[in-house]
């Protein structure tokens, strides 16, 4: 009686692109390629290469909505950024607020350094970031990932496959270098945040002059 379900669910390489939308849309969320490679019973070369063609085809389709994306090892179906302006008004009752520069600071502190415990956060940015912490947990861009083998085992954090997705990379490693982001997007952030607020936190420093002074350190010792 197995073996006549396993015949009957077999699918073809034909069928592959087929199933692989449909269990994608129907997962809604991120799902391993070994997951998918047991879902369809193909192996996993079969399936990866299945998964680029469709993702190239999904992405030129100029008259759909919708990608496939990966991250790390996963795969997830999603809405192409540019349908934002529509979705935005779809859920206009319950948009969540945009960033802060302190939370974009927070957040690529623990990208660039992860995993890092609360304690590190502090030191790089000088304030305290534990509700900023919190805030990213809660938007799913960050997780906890154990503890450190320290002194009261503090927690150590990470960027999640949720930070992935909405930054576009693949993963951590695809990360622009550490100069190039703060140059070219926290600097921006920055400048256009403080613009729009009006004023700016002098007890706040940014990750800009943190390194600037670590670069001014490693000049003198050297």
């Amino acid at each position: 009686m197995t073996d006549g379900f396993e015949r009957e669910t077999k699918i073809t390489v034909q069928e592959l692109p087929a199933a692989l939308e449909a269990v994608l849309f129907a997962h809604g969320d991120p799902i391993s390629c070994e997951r998918l490679c047991e879902i369809t019973q193909m192996p996993k070369e079969a399936v990866e290469e299945t998964l680029e063609r469709m993702m190239k085809d999904y992405e030129t389709n100029p008259w759909g909505g919708l990608l496939i994306r990966k991250a790390d090892d996963a795969y997830v179906m999603c809405t192409k950024p540019s349908m934002k302006p529509v979705l935005e008004r779809l859920y206009a009752p319950r948009t969540r607020p945009p960033m802060s520069q302190a939370t974009y600071e927070t957040l690529a502190v623990i990208a660039y350094n992860q995993p890092v415990t609360r304690a590190q956060i502090e030191a790089v940015r000088g304030v305290s970031s534990d509700s900023i912490v919190s805030r990213l947990i809660e938007r799913g861009l960050v997780e906890e990932c154990g503890t450190l083998e320290a002194p009261g085992r503090p927690a150590l954090f990470r960027t999640t496959q949720q930070f992935l997705l909405e930054f576009g990379i693949s993963s951590v490693s695809e990360m622009p270098a550490m100069e190039l982001m703060m140059y070219k997007t926290i600097r921006d952030l920055q400048d256009s945040l403080e613009t729009a607020a009006g004023n700016k936190d002098d007890r706040q420093i940014s990750i800009e002059t943190w390194m600037d002074d670590q670069k001014g350190e490693e000049a003198n010792e050297s």
